[in-house]
């Protein structure tokens, strides 16, 4: 395996982390200004916070709490206090109480600026909880399993979409005025009955229903074993088992710009018809049961249109949760409400279907990793190949996400789309004028300027993102330097990874000197400090330079060089957006620009360069 395939595959089976600080980085960051994250993220989207509670209400629920543990003989309980932020940057915090290796409660989703009223929040609806669960201490137990049985199958008759093994604990208490046995579940699922129980091994919990007539369980079950399962065992192979070409339709193109891609098999269509009519029988959505507890990546049941598909979770926020019908590939957010429990049946198909049992298959383009996070990539993803059908490659199928090539005939859609988005993020000329540029550095009598646009944040966030999650200096180059690569090194003045070029082989203690093509500097680095950038990663390396060398009207080279006058220029227009405007280009072939201050709205407004040419 390649430096480059180990490369991209070690970065796509840790971009869950990268993946979120990026994102919150770019969100939040600002070039060379290092943005610190939360311990958690995730929960920088909400603003639930109350900042005038010092004490709540004067009643230590700690206290309390401890005192009715050791009242009930239930052991101690475990604080974890969890730090984020607001929308309005401002320290926030929420508790959790875990008793045992069982979730107990928690403050969330309220935060609170100081951990200990988190605390005292948590440990109040704890002692809800506990009270509630424990209130029947004395209540006697039903020791004939059979009685058991026969009161549940009526009490679950009357809750035709089913319980949670807790409510049918309190209901059984609240009817009978007795309680079930300490392991009533196991000695049930010993019984021959019309329960069926479901686990939740996420969820540590088990779901309860009453199934149809017994004729109509093995109608029910011949169907879902004989038409979908027996089915599915013949498709073409879907998981990527193999790196076959495949003729796929783009099905979907998700928030997180990855891809969800349908096979062009008339076979699979009508399997998976099979499959859904299945689930909308309505003795089988019956047991569709409200979700009180939403995991990200599990799969539940959504309807839309009032008909039900499979449903992947992505992301949640506050009352929002989003997916993908993995069935379709196609994105969709939906209220917790909406979030219903799937029966593991549904789920129970052939091993040849993907590792998430769907009929769409998530993917990624290989070279392209961090492509989507360029706004540009999200417009040409869905211009490009949205609806498509292409000749699909699978590159590595080792990955949590695979990685493939996609190809319109003989054209690599892989290098078409890297290419128009380089294309679009070049800043290697300024066509006529540039609004809102800014200033990066004034060097040897000419001055770099930044594009208007994130390209460079973006590189930083991932360059950033991806050393905090994983050591580079292991992937220095044992080759010799050349002077026609583009390295990554860690840059001594800005503290940050950067790309550079090598400008001199003249050693000064062992070090190259070095040209950093974002920013417009120089710099020396260890000869042995030297990351290929191809081979780390082929779509950075493609990207051209961000800090742009141009010649300032009204001074030449000759004259900008001297000291003052550059320290007088960077000081006038640093931290300024700026309004560019060429005037020509010298024999060198480097524009000369005219300069102004893009926030100034006086239509009389001077240059920078008449303002500078003025004071000397």
């Amino acid at each position: 395996m390649s430096s480059f395939d180990k490369s991209e595959r070690r970065i796509k089976n840790s971009d869950n982390n990268i993946s979120i600080n990026i994102k919150e980085h770019i969100k939040n960051g600002h070039h060379r200004a290092k943005y610190t994250f939360t311990d958690d993220p995730v929960l920088k989207s909400t603003d639930i916070i109350d900042l005038n509670i010092e004490k709540y209400n004067g009643i230590d629920h700690i206290k309390a709490l401890d005192a009715y543990l050791e009242e009930m003989n239930l052991g101690k309980v475990e604080f974890t206090v969890f730090k984020c932020k607001s929308k309005s940057n401002i320290p926030a915090h929420y508790a959790n109480i875990k008793l045992g290796n069982v979730s107990l409660a928690s403050s969330f989703p309220e935060k609170y600026s100081l951990p200990e009223v988190a605390e005292q929040v948590a440990a109040r609806n704890a002692l809800v909880v506990l009270k509630k669960t424990h209130s029947y201490k004395n209540i006697p137990f039903t020791k004939d399993i059979s009685i058991v049985a026969e009161r549940l199958e009526k009490e679950l008759k009357k809750n035709y979409a089913g319980l949670f093994c807790d409510k049918v604990e309190n209901i059984y208490k609240e009817v009978y005025s007795e309680q079930l046995p300490s392991n009533w579940l196991v000695l049930l699922g010993q019984l021959t009955t019309n329960i069926v129980i479901e686990d939740l091994p996420n969820q540590n919990k088990s779901i309860l229903y009453y199934d149809a007539s017994p004729a109509d369980k093995k109608k029910h079950t011949d169907l879902l074993d004989t038409s979908v399962t027996e089915s599915y065992e013949n498709l073409p192979i879907m998981n990527f088992v193999d790196k076959t070409e495949r003729s796929v339709t783009v099905s979907s193109i998700d928030s997180n710009n990855t891809f969800w891609v349908l096979f062009v098999h008339d076979s699979i269509n009508d399997d998976y018809d099979t499959l859904f009519k299945l689930m909308n029988l309505p003795s089988e959505s019956k047991n569709f049961v409200q979700m009180y507890k939403i995991d990200i990546s599990d799969v539940y049941a959504v309807q839309i249109q009032d008909e039900w598909y499979r449903f992947q979770v992505m992301k949640i926020e506050d009352d929002s949760v989003t997916g993908i019908f993995i069935d379709l590939g196609i994105e969709w957010s939906v209220t917790k409400s909406n979030v219903m429990f799937l029966p593991q049946k549904f789920l129970k198909v052939s091993s040849q279907v993907s590792s998430q049992n769907n009929i769409a298959i998530k993917c990624a383009l290989t070279s392209l990793s961090f492509a989507p996070y360029f706004q540009v990539a999200n417009t040409l993803f869905h211009k490009m190949l949205f609806g498509k059908e292409f000749t699909l490659v699978p590159d590595n199928i080792e990955c949590d996400i695979p990685l493939v090539t996609l190809y319109d005939g003989k054209c690599n859609m892989n290098d078409a789309i890297r290419k128009a988005i380089i294309e679009k993020t070049n800043f290697n000329k300024i066509h006529e004028k540039c609004e809102r540029a800014s200033l990066t550095y004034v060097a040897d009598g000419y001055v770099y300027l930044h594009p208007p646009n994130e390209t460079l944040t973006i590189m930083e966030s991932i360059l950033d993102s991806i050393s905090a999650t994983q050591p580079l200096d292991k992937l220095y180059s044992k080759n010799s330097i050349s002077p026609h690569k583009l390295y990554l090194v860690k840059c001594p003045d800005l503290n940050l990874w950067s790309r550079a070029i090598i400008h001199d082989f003249i050693f000064t203690d062992q070090k190259f000197k070095v040209y950093f093509i974002d920013y417009g500097n120089y710099g020396f680095i260890d000869q042995d400090k030297f990351i290929d950038l191809q081979s780390f990663d082929l779509f950075l390396s493609s990207i051209g330079p961000q800090a742009l060398k141009v010649s300032f009207h009204l001074f030449p080279p000759e004259n900008l060089i001297d000291q003052s006058r550059s320290r007088a220029l960077y000081e006038m227009i640093t931290e300024k957006s700026l309004d560019v405007f060429v005037v020509s280009t010298n024999s060198d072939g480097i524009q000369v620009v005219e300069i102004f201050d893009a926030d100034d709205k006086n239509p009389n407004r001077l240059s920078f360069n008449t303002q500078l040419y003025q004071s000397v």
